[in-house]
């Protein structure tokens, strides 16, 4: 494809109407470090991935699909992926993509509590050769892949304290260096490359705190191929089951919760006025209370609050926030996927 053509990230974000993640797959981590890459994906209770729970996906209205992907226990200790793991994953995206579907790849749990990816000076002078040194490996394997693969820096990065509030300057100096190092790579390896749409994020992928007043988009060789994504499982009460630092309930419509809404709306609003970039909300969701209406609700509000300043949404789809059954790719509640798609879900 002649990357002259490659849509703008205004246009792709314009295009990706409803968004939903595969959680707890490709991310997952934990005990086994064995031989068997298909036994990675399955360590936290999700069943393999398949074409058919795509294909169920994209008949409810879904157009768009993050896939979050770990990559430690995957590289040796010269940081070169092992290929098994990558063509793994590209079975997914290939996939995706023969759909017709958007697709979002990143570096998941490489980075947050625990991990090797400090959102730090000091972590990026440890470990931002690794990190560049897998951006390369992971752009070079992909730069042939057209306009409808996106790729996403580093998801939710924060810093050795694991002070997930943080927005102290060394914090965010850390992440604006992992994220310009992600585009310098990705623009470096050439072919698509030149020209794909890029995501990054701030401090925790939060959007709080000051952080998108303190949050830099990169520098970038390419025009107009920058997105920021944030993430929000706001009201924490309402969308977790737990959350002991708040009053946990199962039901969201207060003139507070709207007031939240309206406070992300608003900031999420001027940093992309500011920065002329478009923005996904690439994990919000509730998880299930036997609430199917007010989860509906919520999800429903929060879309169209999304919408109107541009922003895309996709819903974390594991465990209890799944709206799927992924074992056999049919919808569990049709409520809430008419609410995050605008069609209706199977009975």
């Amino acid at each position: 494809m002649d990357t002259s053509t490659f849509e703008t990230a205004h246009t792709a974000a314009a295009n990706m109407h409803a968004g939903i993640n595969i959680g707890n797959s490709f991310e997952a981590h934990g005990s086994y470090t064995g031989d068997d890459i298909t036994q990675y994906e399955l360590q936290w209770g999700e069943p393999a991935v398949r074409k058919e729970l795509f294909e169920a996906m994209a008949a409810e209205g879904f157009d768009a699909i993050r896939i979050p992907v770990t990559w430690k226990h995957h590289f040796d200790e010269q940081g070169i992926i092992d290929k098994r793991w990558l063509d793994h994953v590209a079975k997914a995206v290939d996939d995706v993509l023969s759909l017709g579907l958007y697709c979002i790849i990143n570096i998941h749990h490489d980075s947050g509590e625990g991990s090797w990816i400090v959102a730090s000076k000091k972590g990026f002078e440890q470990s931002g050769g690794l990190f560049g040194k897998l951006w390369e490996q992971i752009a070079e394997r992909f730069k042939d892949y057209g306009e409808k693969l996106l790729f996403e820096g580093v998801n939710e990065p924060i810093n050795d304290a694991r002070n997930w509030t943080a927005n102290d300057p060394d914090s965010v100096s850390g992440v604006l260096l992992y994220n310009q190092l992600f585009v310098d790579k990705v623009r470096a390896t050439g072919g698509n490359n030149a020209q794909r749409n890029l995501i990054v994020m701030p401090y925790a992928g939060a959007w709080s705190y000051g952080r998108l007043e303190s949050f830099k988009m990169p520098d970038d060789t390419a025009q107009g191929h920058l997105m920021i994504e944030i993430h929000s499982y706001d009201p924490e009460g309402f969308c977790w089951y737990k959350a002991p630092w708040t009053t946990v309930r199962d039901s969201w419509g207060t003139p507070e919760d709207y007031g939240q809404l309206d406070t992300l709306k608003s900031a999420l609003s001027a940093f992309i006025d500011k920065w002329d970039v478009p923005a996904i909300v690439g994990e919000f969701g509730s998880q299930d209370k036997q609430n199917e209406g007010a989860r509906a609700l919520h999800a429903m509000e929060f879309i169209k609050a999304m919408r109107e300043i541009g922003a895309t949404c996709f819903w974390w789809e594991c465990g209890s926030y799944c709206v799927f059954d992924r074992k056999n790719c049919t919808v569990r509640f049709p409520e809430i996927v008419r609410a995050l798609t605008g069609k209706s879900g199977n009975k």
